[in-house]
């Protein structure tokens, strides 16, 4: 009479380890990225308010030209060319700057999201951005001036637009100048920033590998009858 032996107690199901979460290094938002962004950012901030101000500006500056040029005698004809061009200036730019302001928020959000293309472009802009800061420099240090020089040799529309250049506030070109001077600066930072080898590791990231499927633990054989 033969006894059987006793059944090992089979395991249950097993389940398999958990595998630890597995972060990319380079899907770590490092510093220089994240500067970057502030930047731009506040660059859209800096194109929105300079947009509001000109828009607010209008209506005084028209009004002081009016009063200065009937003044200094300049004729209707030469003060309404004038106050329609100012004011159409004003008007185009400060919507350039709207525009400007939304495409700096875009790309402020692209850049954060390590998106490869906003890079791009946004040394694009860069680029742009540092020759119209400089070409503002210059006309801010010409209104500082009070320095104009028209074609044509007319005495009295060379007048008429002196007037007008004394009709804009006179914090007008300190404004304009400290504004063209920070957007420089800005500009040039944030492409030295997403430039920096930390952030070519951010923009170039690969996806993280497929962890390999948990081992399977082998049958556990049958008991036998001894």
């Amino acid at each position: 009479m033969s006894t059987a032996a006793p059944t090992p107690e089979q395991p249950a199901n097993p389940v398999p380890p958990a595998h630890p979460a597995h972060v990319h290094p380079s899907r770590v938002r490092p510093l220089v990225v994240q500067i970057a962004a502030a930047i731009l950012a506040l660059l859209g901030l800096l194109a929105l308010a300079t947009g509001i101000i000109q828009l607010a500006a209008i209506p005084g500056v028209i009004n002081r030209f009016k009063v200065r040029a009937a003044v200094e005698g300049v004729s209707g004809q030469n003060v309404l060319s004038l106050s329609n061009g100012i004011k159409g200036t004003l008007i185009g730019t400060a919507l350039l700057y709207f525009i400007v302001a939304l495409v700096l928020f875009a790309l402020a959000w692209g850049v954060w999201q390590g998106n490869r293309v906003a890079r791009i472009l946004t040394w694009v802009v860069c680029g742009l951005g540092i020759i119209v800061a400089c070409c503002s420099l210059s006309s801010a240090a010409s209104l500082g001036t009070n320095n104009v020089t028209l074609q044509g040799g007319d005495p009295e529309m060379a007048q008429a637009a002196q007037s007008l250049l004394k009709s804009f506030p006179a914090w007008w070109a300190g404004l304009t100048g400290v504004s063209s001077v920070a957007q420089a600066l800005g500009y040039i930072a944030t492409a030295v920033l997403l430039a920096l080898p930390a952030a070519n590791v951010f923009f170039n990231r690969d996806r993280p590998a497929t962890l390999p499927p948990a081992a399977t633990p082998p049958p556990v054989s049958p008991p036998t009858n001894a």
